[in-house]
């Protein structure tokens, strides 16, 4: 947890110094994205998330900072809903990488593990804090972007056990309005 946290504070120091734009930023800039991507919470008594794809909103302020939500819908480890709320920094430009903070809810079936120390299957959903990293985006002038491959790691809970959780964006494209 320690590498991750060293990790995503040098990422958050990257972002800080981008070039100046020769006019003013916009001070919103709404945008429609799909994601498609994994997404799982690995704690000891169960497993849930999957493979899938999802839909959001993002909110871009002064072409600094995110604020996004997204539902998805997700398989492999059960038919599973999330739903990601997010907010970061990302680099003004036509390369923009971004560090996001995320909260994600996963609801739904999960593969399940039952032991001496976990005598009952827990019930309910699963929650996880993250940080994500986006090294591999792209943005237009206009605010449409492409984003491929975006890693995730947090710490994952189904409220009785805890484990690690993860977060694999395979790509994600973005229509500013």
């Amino acid at each position: 947890m320690k590498a991750l946290a060293l990790g995503s504070l040098l990422g958050a120091l990257y972002l800080l110094p981008f070039r100046a734009h020769a006019q003013e930023p916009e001070a919103h800039r709404l945008s429609v994205y799909l994601r498609g991507g994994v997404s799982a919470v690995l704690a000891p008594s169960r497993a849930m998330g999957g493979l899938g794809v999802g839909v959001g909103v993002r909110d871009v302020l002064k072409d600094r900072f995110i604020l996004q939500a997204d539902v998805s819908y997700l398989t492999l480890l059960g038919h599973v809903g999330e739903v990601r709320l997010g907010a970061g920094v990302q680099r003004g430009g036509t390369w923009s990488p971004a560090a996001l903070a995320t909260v994600s809810v996963l609801m739904g079936d999960a593969l399940t593990t039952r032991t001496v120390d976990i005598p009952r299957t827990p019930r309910g959903p699963a929650g996880a804090l993250g940080v994500v990293l986006a090294p591999l985006r792209f943005c237009s002038d206009a605010g449409s972007c492409v984003s491929v491959l975006e890693l995730g790691a947090g710490y994952g809970t189904d409220f009785a056990t805890a484990g690690p959780s993860i977060q694999v964006g395979l790509m994600e494209l973005a229509l500013a309005f």
